[in-house]
């Protein structure tokens, strides 16, 4: 088994450093969720977190790096919160994960900042010189290998029909979800994402399990199943 050195808690000045770089970021974010990136000035996120524009200059060194940090610490905590959806999760019921992922869409949805902002990032990274390129790339490969995985599980659990393409699926859903994220933003959140969101799982269900049965009641839909 690997073995890793085991990771020393910060003390004085680097536990300091390290805590306004958490306080940042969690201001930050929640100015982001609330009023979207291009409305949140350094200042007011300095505001918020008690601390200077200098001081977040020092330590993120650009408003876009700590829009990068935000990113990673919201999917970093999106991990923790739905375990189901990593692929280290052990899990092999497709149903299961589907019910995780329309948690997930639930719980982004009282983020509506956030959801307008990764929709208009996502479509400028195509360019590979968008300071966001090499996160989005490295997302949807992360995001859909994950989902792959428990895919194949199911597959080999005899749940999901023999010949099934868990890496097609995977992607399948990534991109009714963006899609979908892209509608509901333009349409200032009137579009009913969630339930349009699980038509499509429960359909997809349907056409890939052995049974043929949809999704079913399962776990209520608005937040994740385990903290």
């Amino acid at each position: 088994m690997e073995q890793h050195t085991p990771r020393h808690r910060p003390t004085g000045q680097y536990a300091a450093a390290d805590s306004r770089r958490v306080a940042i970021i969690d201001a930050a974010l929640a100015l982001f969720a609330k009023a979207g990136y291009l409305n949140s000035s350094l200042a007011k996120i300095a505001e918020e977190a008690g601390t200077s524009a200098t001081v977040i200059t020092h330590h993120f060194g650009s408003k876009q790096r700590l829009l990068m940090a935000v990113l990673e610490a919201r999917e970093e905590r999106t991990i923790r919160t739905f375990g189901r959806l990593g692929p280290d999760s052990g899990g092999d019921d497709v149903r299961a994960l589907f019910h995780e992922v329309l948690a997930l869409a639930a719980y982004n949805l009282t983020q509506p900042g956030l959801i307008q902002l990764h929709t208009k990032l996502s479509a400028e990274a195509g360019d590979p010189s968008h300071p966001a390129h090499v996160y989005f790339t490295e997302r949807y490969e992360r995001v859909a290998r994950s989902l792959a995985t428990v895919l194949q599980r199911s597959v080999d659990a005899g749940q999901l029909r023999p010949g099934t393409d868990p890496e097609g699926v995977a992607r399948e859903i990534l991109a009714v979800s963006d899609g979908l994220q892209v509608q509901w933003a333009i349409a200032e959140g009137r579009l009913d994402f969630v339930g349009l969101y699980r038509a499509h799982l429960d359909r997809l269900t349907r056409a890939l399990t052995v049974d043929g049965k949809g999704l079913g009641c399962g776990e209520p839909v608005g937040g994740p199943s385990s903290a």
